[in-house]
């Protein structure tokens, strides 16, 4: 006897793998949280926030923006039409960088400019991840793997680092806008900064990742609910990206106006 294939929602709901819904949420929910430390403690200066930004500012934007870059490297790898959904990203972010860089300035609010966040990333990531994917699945995994971290090692912080140690220096360190790539010159300036290099590297390597252990060969603990709140600040971590700032600086303000009272 056949049984009919099971279509529509459901059927979408059984494949979804939930685990990268879930890492993607516990990302969000650790980038809110630093945020908020950052902006407490460095616009309003507020003693608490100030102490735990020195003391997470080196170690948790690294970890936060590499889950992020890996489950969206994997994920892109399951969708079709990457090219229009990373250009949609992108030009959310070029609304962010316009409203940080021309409109907040001049309401007096300084050092919230974006020029090259994320968004600016993982936009220009996910339009390239069809041509990434489809080299992370010719080259063999363990060598590609370990190039992308030596690469990634390698181009991190090209202003203070150089290129594996090699400084970039004028005339390329002067161009304005090589900013994208990592290259810039004082006085530069982003509060939100993933450039290219090295950060693409992260992008390729969850490709890889994809190429080694793709949708069907998950464990089976992938496909399961683990922690339903968290999975559903994961499906909606661009929404919460776009409004978190705004929400926390609000606070600030009506914290510091309650303070001096």
């Amino acid at each position: 006897m056949k049984t009919e294939k099971q279509n529509g929602p459901d059927a979408l709901e059984k494949n979804r793998i939930h685990l990268l819904d879930l890492l993607r949420g516990i990302a969000v929910t650790a980038m809110v949280l630093y945020h908020m430390t950052y902006t407490f403690g460095e616009m309003f200066a507020f003693p608490f926030f100030a102490k735990l930004l020195g003391a997470t500012q080196n170690i948790a934007p690294p970890i936060i923006a590499t889950t992020f870059i890996l489950v969206s490297a994997y994920s892109s790898t399951l969708s079709r039409g990457n090219v229009k959904r990373g250009a949609r990203i992108f030009a959310i972010a070029l609304g962010i960088s316009l409203v940080t860089c021309l409109i907040l300035p001049l309401v007096g609010i300084d050092g919230a400019q974006i020029k090259f966040g994320i968004l600016h990333f993982l936009g220009v990531a996910v339009m390239l991840s069809p041509l990434l994917y489809k080299l992370a699945g010719k080259v063999n995994f363990y060598l590609g793997a370990a190039v992308c971290v030596v690469l990634a090692v390698g181009t991190r912080d090209l202003y203070t680092q150089g290129f594996f140690g090699i400084p970039v220096t004028d005339p390329i360190q002067s161009v304005n806008v090589l900013f994208p790539i990592g290259i810039y010159h004082d006085p530069f300036y982003s509060a939100d900064y993933y450039p290219l290099l090295p950060w693409i590297f992260v992008f390729l390597l969850g490709c890889f990742l994809a190429v080694k252990l793709p949708k069907d060969k998950m464990p089976a603990l992938a496909y399961k609910k683990l922690c339903p709140p968290v999975e559903f600040l994961g499906r909606h971590a661009l929404l919460i990206y776009v409004i978190h700032q705004p929400v926390i600086f609000g606070i600030g303000e009506l914290i510091s106006l309650m303070m001096k009272k």
